[in-house]
């Protein structure tokens, strides 16, 4: 599990924005065992902070980018979630799927 606070997107000193989470997507969605790809996170809003979790693997990095490092032990289909919250106590969360052979 990795957070981090975020100011790439959207107007992070206005309150009255709205969290929009736009998207969550891999650079590959098919690795090799022991392999990595990266994910991001393309969200709106007021100070967020991203909080990543995966099925198996390890996240590595924060913010709205990390890499997602596959488990030589865990073959299968594997899940990538990541929160969204914002400074208003918003919360939005997606969820995607790699597939490590």
């Amino acid at each position: 599990l990795a957070s981090c606070n975020k100011d790439d997107l959207g107007d992070q000193e206005d309150p009255s924005q709205a969290l929009f989470f736009q998207s969550l997507e891999a650079e590959k969605d098919t690795i090799e065992s022991g392999e990595s790809t990266k994910v991001f996170a393309v969200a709106t809003g007021y100070k967020l902070i991203y909080y990543w979790s995966a099925t198996a693997g390890d996240i590595l990095g924060s913010g709205n980018e990390v890499v997602y490092a596959a488990s030589p032990c865990h073959i299968g289909k594997n899940t990538i979630t990541c929160t969204i919250k914002d400074g208003n106590n918003a919360s939005r969360s997606k969820e995607i799927f790699i597939v490590v052979k």
